[in-house]
Order: structure tokens, then C-alpha cells, then sequence
């Protein structure tokens, strides 16, 4: 298990970016087995190394907070730092015995759009129309944002749009250009487009349905902070100051989706997203210059924010994280050479033999491994099957959580098979 030393700041619910790269955090906890612990030399060494590791992660996070101890962020207390190295801990030995399987699976879209609509265009309304503009440029005066700005970062956000549907299986979309089409330049809502207008651009463009970007703002803030700390210069330790910048980036984008059929407003929602960039430098012009410009942190969030709705209105492909076990005795060590190899069908006899095996433990991991097998090969109704068998018979803890896992994927599969029914005719 490896931990990233990046961001000089812990949030909660922020997507973080640290050197200008997008970061995105995630925990996997790995499945244990649950086995009392027996003493040994060789056991009581790897726990006491687990406990430093704990531990360590503990002052690690102490370090940061007190890094930050000038900055209006909230501060996480005593009593949470070691709730945080506790957990990490039993992480770290629940995942003794277990190796991780990464995978892509289909989760469907967050609503549904009716199955004839396949091909998609995209149209930018969020710019001002006429009279509109004098009163955002004096708006941007004051707030230090660009009107030029937002009117590039929209585009990408039509962009961010269509890469997403494009690399989904369900629609093909293109962004509509040449198009004038005006609305507020603010967050404000403009009148539905005409429905005449709208049957006129889906017929020129061959698209079932038109997906308008009809209000989009940016709000961006920088955050400054320095703090002293203690570096070895000549062998000798001496304090200086470090400065520290956080650019936080809001982008709110509203989008309206038009079906000439039967002249229906499928969705009409507005959602904020943010994006944050943290740097450090020697002064305070070095770590300025280290942030990404304006412009650049408008585009890219810009861009995040139409991927976010492609995925709220289409099935999306998406990296996730299994585990399984492979030292339960010898033959499942074989077993995850197989399995790290990519091959499953040689692997899967040496599991399904153990499932029926006397010792409990080892029948519950080989069951718990016959369930991950099946949701690899897509029958998830088997993986709830050999799960459940797991903790109903044999007690094996970890396969709880599995047994949620795969009852919400069958959930989420019957809307998935809704929303791609379409394409299975």
C-alpha cells in the first residue's frame, strides 16, 4: 500500500489539484480474513510494523495541520487523528493475505433519455445577448473575472461534453458550431428556446435531440498563507518562511435538453463544480507563479464540468478496485499468478475446489473468490450467490460488504439495461 505525498491541505468534498495535474483521491479498503490472530515472532514483527506505519501516517497528518495552521480551513482535532491512524491501520492489516483486481464496469447515467435518441448536438447559449454584455464586462471589473474568459471556458465545456458522450457506448454527440444563439451571460435562466428553432437545427445537423449549454459563471478565489518552517542549511537548522497559495475554481453550468418529439424538455438542471490548484514556493511571487493562470483554470474546469454531465445523462465506463485473496494456502498463491496473468479460467478450478473445503476460512476466501470471478464474467447474480455463501455459511466478514456491492450493481444494472436497450435490439 502506497500513500501520495501531494496536497499541503486535507479537504472534504473538493476535488484537489496539486502541481497544476488534477488529483483524484480515492481509498480502497482491502478484504480481510478475519482470522484470530495467532502469536508468532515473525506475526508480532509485522503488527509492530504495521503500528509504526499507523502511527506515522498519524504525525503525518499532524505535520500538515500544523503547516496550516494560519489558514481559515477547518482544522482536524486530536481525537481525529487517531480515529484516522486506527483506520488506516486495520486497513492496512486487512489487506494482509489479499491482492487488488482493477476493472471497468458500465454505470448507467443518473437519468434516462428516451431510447430513440442516439444522436446528440451540443450548442453554446450561454453567452449574452444583446445589451447583456456591457453589464457583464462591469460585473467582471468588479469581481476580477473575464468575460472573455467564461466565453472560452464554455467552449470547453461543450468539449468536455462531447468527449464524454463520445467515449460512452451510448450516444454520439457533436458540438454544433456557426450557431448564434444567445441567452443571459449569467446564472440566470434564459426563456426555452422555440421549438421551431430547435426541429429547424435538428434537422440541418441529423440529431435526435439538442443539448443546450444555457448558463455558465466562474468564480474563482485565491487563498494566501505563509508559515515558518525548519530546513537543514549547512549542516545547520534554521527556520524560514514558506509561502503557500490555494486557487479554488467554481464553475456553475446550466443545460437544458430539447427533444423535437412530442416537443419535450427532458432535463433542466444547473450544477456546480470546482477544481482546486494548492502550490508552495520561497515568496510569495514564486508561488503565484507556480498557479495556473486564470484562463487555464477556467478552461479546465470548464472542461471537468461538461465531463460531469455526460456522465449524469449517459452510461459511463469506470475504473473500479477489487480485491481477493491469495494466501490462504498455497494453491491460491497459484491461483493469483493466474489471475495477475489474466487468466481467470485456470484460476477459478483451484478456487471452487476450496469452496467445499473443512476449514471454514479457507472455503469462505475461496467463495468470496468464486464471487469476484463471477462479476469479472458479468453474471452478477452468480457473485451475489457465491458471496452470500460466504458469510451465511462460512463467516467471512469481508463478504458483507461485497454482498452491498453486488446487490447495487444488479440494481443499477436493470437501469443500465433500460438505458442501452436501444443498441441490444
Amino acid at each position: 500500500m502506497s500513500i501520495a505525498a501531494c496536497p499541503p491541505r486535507l479537504l472534504r468534498g473538493k476535488l484537489l489539484s496539486a502541481g497544476g495535474k488534477l488529483l483524484q483521491v480515492g481509498v480502497g479498503f482491502g478484504s480481510g480474513s478475519g482470522d484470530k490472530m495467532k502469536t508468532s515472532p515473525g506475526l508480532f514483527l509485522k503488527f509492530s510494523l504495521y503500528l509504526q506505519y499507523g502511527i506515522s501516517i498519524a504525525i503525518y497528518i499532524i505535520l500538515f495541520n500544523h503547516l496550516i495552521k494560519y489558514s481559515s480551513y477547518e482544522i482536524i482535532t486530536l481525537s481525529q487523528y487517531l480515529s484516522i491512524a486506527l483506520v488506516v491501520l486495520s486497513m492496512i492489516i486487512s489487506s494482509c493475505g489479499t491482492a487488488s483486481h482493477q476493472m471497468k464496469i458500465l454505470k448507467p447515467g443518473t437519468i434516462t433519455l428516451p431510447s430513440d435518441v442516439k444522436q446528440l448536438g451540443i450548442v453554446n447559449r450561454s453567452l449574452p445577448g444583446k445589451g447583456e454584455g456591457f453589464n457583464n464586462f462591469l460585473e467582471g471589473l468588479v469581481t476580477g473575472e473575464s468575460v472573455a474568459a467564461d466565453r472560452e471556458g464554455s467552449g470547453e465545456c461543450l468539449k468536455g461534453l462531447a468527449a464524454g458522450l463520445n467515449q460512452a457506448p451510448r450516444f454520439t454527440a457533436v458540438v454544433i458550431e456557426g450557431v448564434d444563439l444567445r441567452g443571459t451571460g449569467t446564472r440566470e435562466w434564459p426563456e426555452f428556446l422555440d421549438w421551431k428553432q430547435v426541429e429547424d437545427l435538428c434537422d440541418r445537423f441529423r440529431v435526435d435531440a439538442l443539448i443546450a449549454l444555457e448558463t455558465f459563471d466562474s468564480d474563482i478565489e485565491i487563498r494566501k498563507s505563509s508559515y515558518d518552517v525548519e530546513k537543514t542549511v549547512n549542516k545547520k537548522k534554521v527556520t524560514v518562511k514558506e509561502y503557500a497559495a490555494d486557487l479554488s475554481m467554481d464553475v456553475r453550468s446550466g443545460w437544458t435538453i430539447y427533444r423535437p418529439a412530442g416537443k419535450q424538455v427532458i432535463d433542466r438542471n444547473s450544477f456546480t463544480d470546482e477544481m482546486r490548484w494548492d502550490e508552495k514556493g520561497d515568496s510569495p511571487e514564486d508561488v503565484i507563479r507556480k498557479l495556473p493562470s486564470k484562463r487555464r483554470a477556467i478552461n479546465e474546469s470548464g472542461y471537468f464540468s461538461g465531463r460531469q454531465y455526460a456522465i449524469r445523462i449517459s452510461p459511463t465506463w469506470m475504473d473500479v478496485t477489487r480485491t481477493y485473496y491469495r494466501k490462504a494456502n498455497d494453491d491460491f498463491k497459484i491461483a493469483g499468478k493466474y489471475i495477475k496473468q489474466d487468466k481467470w479460467n485456470e484460476a477459478i478450478p483451484i478456487w471452487k475446489k476450496y469452496t467445499l473445503d473443512t476449514d471454514p476460512k479457507v472455503a469462505g476466501k475461496a467463495c468470496y473468490n468464486m464471487a469476484l470471478a463471477s462479476e469479472v464474467d458479468g453474471n452478477l447474480q452468480l457473485a451475489l450467490e457465491w458471496a452470500r455463501r460466504a458469510w451465511d455459511q462460512h463467516g467471512l466478514k469481508n463478504a458483507r460488504s461485497y454482498i452491498s456491492l453486488i446487490e447495487m450493481r444488479i440494481y443499477e444494472q436493470g437501469k443500465l439495461d433500460e438505458q442501452m436497450q436501444e443498441d441490444q435490439k
